[in-house]
């Protein structure tokens, strides 16, 4: 299986602006995590938030792709908890708490799609109406199985 694969890319100059104001809204959903959780556990007397409440406090509130958004939710969590594992190791870590002001986008199954050389991707719904895809083009794309399993059934 392949998980991430570097290439070389282009865009229109409008749509790799685009591409990093998405960076610096999924640092704005990173940065609401940390919020959310910390005012959580402040009311729930140090109770820790849930993947299912966090999801709901910000569902809605970003112009990204819903998944999009539950991606930087759940990196967080994945810090969270993993800080909370090393602590239990005896290690001294730090639990996530550090504001950002970029976080990579990550776009994840029916966030995107793949026609030949052309990759859509979905900024889904805001305010009732589907937002404008970002559209890059990828002049060698990879191949991989995996890949053309997205070639023929999207």
């Amino acid at each position: 299986m392949i998980r991430c694969i570097k290439t070389a890319f282009q865009a229109s100059k409008v749509d790799l602006d685009r591409l990093f104001a998405c960076n610096r809204i999924s640092a704005e959903i990173w940065n609401q995590c940390l919020i959310v959780a910390k005012n959580y556990s402040l009311q729930h007397n140090g109770k820790w938030i849930g993947k299912t409440a966090l999801q709901a406090a910000l569902k809605k509130q970003f112009p990204l792709h819903s998944q999009s958004v539950q991606a930087v939710c759940h990196k967080y969590l994945f810090a969270r908890d993993s800080a909370k594992q090393a602590k239990n190791q005896g290690m001294n870590p730090k639990y996530p708490y550090k504001n950002k002001k970029h976080f990579n986008t990550k776009w994840v199954d029916q966030s995107f799609k793949i026609e030949g050389n052309e990759i859509t991707l979905s900024l889904g719904i805001q305010n009732g109406k589907r937002q404008q895809p970002i559209t890059i083009l990828v002049p060698r794309m990879p191949r991989s199985k995996k890949l053309n399993w997205y070639l023929t059934e999207n």
